[in-house]
């Protein structure tokens, strides 16, 4: 079986490449962070991600989306490398995860680890108040239980975490034990490896981009590239979970790097 994770990117529009990229990979399951769903007509084709990802993954029956807020258009300063950073959409979208199967999810929920569903045409206030979720999935493979966890992480500017991003990991990690089969975690953390919030999961489960001796998930043209290592995007596996493959794939799909996992259960 193969699972793919990818942050698409919010603010490029990309749905050209993330289309022949998605029918490529062929994957069993999809877990995507930044997806948007446009609410108004006037929204801008290129930026709603959900509808190319639909398009591109029709063999994939079962899907679970989980918006986190409302959104229109966003400008800080300070961000993305720029003094002042503007970007306009053209109208209000949903924004959030998502995950698509090829097998029958039997439960899912999308649980909030910071503030709650929330229509935010002012991002004065952001990064602290953000709106941040886990996308959970059970799923019944081959007669067996597997939970998949599909997380954009809270946000911070060093990427070290803050006691937000350690209470946000602490329900992702409850969340995760209470499942009844295998366990796999994935997605965009916002996080460094070796940070105190990471280091919580991997107390339980297995982190592929260690495993793996992963130096990044970010594209060159990332401001942290110049960093020893320059990892937040992750996949964490329990322990019935057998590895065939791990890889992050060196591709201009996104502002982040697709993870790709081909696994089997243990006996």
């Amino acid at each position: 079986m193969k699972l793919l994770s990818l942050n698409v990117a919010l603010f490029e529009a990309n749905n050209k490449l993330l289309s022949p990229f998605l029918h490529e990979q062929n994957a069993d399951f999809v877990c995507l962070q930044e997806i948007t769903r446009g609410l108004e007509d006037t929204v801008l084709e290129d930026y709603i991600s959900k509808e190319i990802v639909d398009q591109s993954t029709q063999n994939l029956k079962y899907f679970f989306f989980g918006p986190n807020s409302v959104m229109g258009d966003f400008e800080q300063k300070n961000f993305h490398g720029k003094e002042v950073y503007s970007f306009k959409f053209g109208g209000l979208m949903e924004f959030g995860n998502y995950t698509k199967s090829k097998y029958k999810i039997a439960f899912a929920q999308n649980v909030f680890v910071q503030n709650h569903f929330t229509y935010t045409p002012d991002h004065s206030k952001w990064p602290e108040e953000d709106y941040r979720a886990v996308l959970v999935t059970d799923h019944v493979v081959q007669g067996r239980k597997l939970r998949v966890l599909n997380y954009h992480g809270v946000w911070t500017r060093n990427k070290m975490g803050t006691e937000k991003s350690m209470a946000a990991n602490n329900i992702i990690n409850e969340l995760a034990l209470k499942a009844e089969g295998e366990v796999i975690i994935c997605g965009d953390f916002n996080l460094f490896p070796h940070t105190p919030s990471m280091e919580m999961l991997e107390k339980n489960f297995i982190s592929l981009v260690d495993t793996f001796n992963v130096k990044t998930t970010r594209p060159k043209e990332n401001e942290l590239s110049n960093l020893e290592r320059n990892v937040v995007d992750y996949m964490l596996v329990s322990k019935g979970i057998e590895v065939k493959d791990f890889k992050v794939i060196d591709s201009n799909v996104s502002d982040h790097l697709p993870l790709v996992l081909e696994f089997e259960f243990k006996e």
